[in-house]
């Protein structure tokens, strides 16, 4: 009876090693596998180089997608990335260098654009760069240009369009937005607080929309002027660029 258990014992043994030795093998051909279907041949004969490559589905390399943080002028919440007298390593956006150049080409309109006010160019479109506020004492972008005139100098409309929005903000201070027939979203900051125009007033080239003020604290230390922002499709562009040289 003892000898008839011990047999079996050694039978049970023996088939628990078959099963363990064939589920090793399962498990080599199914890595096997899966390492051929990644192995793909570079070069076509029977002298053939194989690379291996992970699936779009997949990966088993980790992928970091940072974005650098830039600030921005305005729009965010966030006003600077760094301070101090150091510039950032980083002066770019995350724009490519195409899309910038895309989005400062002067747009081709039937309705031309006039300065709104008459003046010198302090401080210009930045185009992404990082510039140093001198009211603010960081570095930040410059999505607009400001052009020298004395407090109280009348700010005309550049075009024609519809009063969209007219803020007064904490930062730029009193700014109205129009949005121009010929595609152009416009922002006049820095305004007084008596305005000529309303949201919804319809403007002509040339109207007056109010007059320069001290209320654009984010830029306050600089000599007066207006702050002048142009849109073009969503994107920030130089004002600059649109203003019709032959007025």
């Amino acid at each position: 009876m003892k000898r008839r258990n011990e047999k079996q014992n050694v039978k049970l043994l023996g088939a628990a090693s078959a099963i363990g030795i064939a589920a090793v093998a399962v498990s080599l051909i199914a890595a096997y596998s899966s390492t051929m279907k990644r192995l793909t041949p570079t070069q076509s004969g029977d002298d053939r180089t194989f690379s291996y490559s992970t699936s779009s589905g997949s990966s088993d390399v980790p992928v970091q997608n940072s974005v650098p943080n830039v600030p921005l002028d305005r729009g965010s919440s966030k006003t600077s990335g760094s301070s101090g007298n150091s510039k950032p390593e980083s002066s770019k956006n995350s724009t490519s260098s195409s899309d910038a150049e895309e989005a400062n080409r002067p747009v081709t309109v039937d309705i031309g654009n006039i300065l709104p006010v008459e003046g010198e160019v302090s401080h210009p479109f930045s185009n992404g760069e990082l510039v140093k506020s001198e009211t603010l004492g960081v570095w930040k972008t410059h999505d607009g240009c400001d052009i020298l005139c004395e407090l109280g100098t009348d700010v005309k409309s550049m075009s024609e369009g519809v009063v969209k929005v007219i803020d007064n903000s904490s930062v730029y201070g009193v700014c109205v937005t129009v949005e121009q027939s010929n595609g152009l979203t416009v922002e006049y900051c820095g305004l007084a607080k008596e305005l000529n125009v309303k949201a919804g007033t319809v403007v002509k080239q040339g109207e007056i929309i109010g007059k320069t003020g001290d209320t654009n604290q984010a830029e306050i230390l600089q000599q007066p002027h207006l702050h002048l922002a142009v849109k073009q499709n969503g994107k920030w562009i130089d004002p600059m660029s649109v203003i019709d040289k032959t007025e």
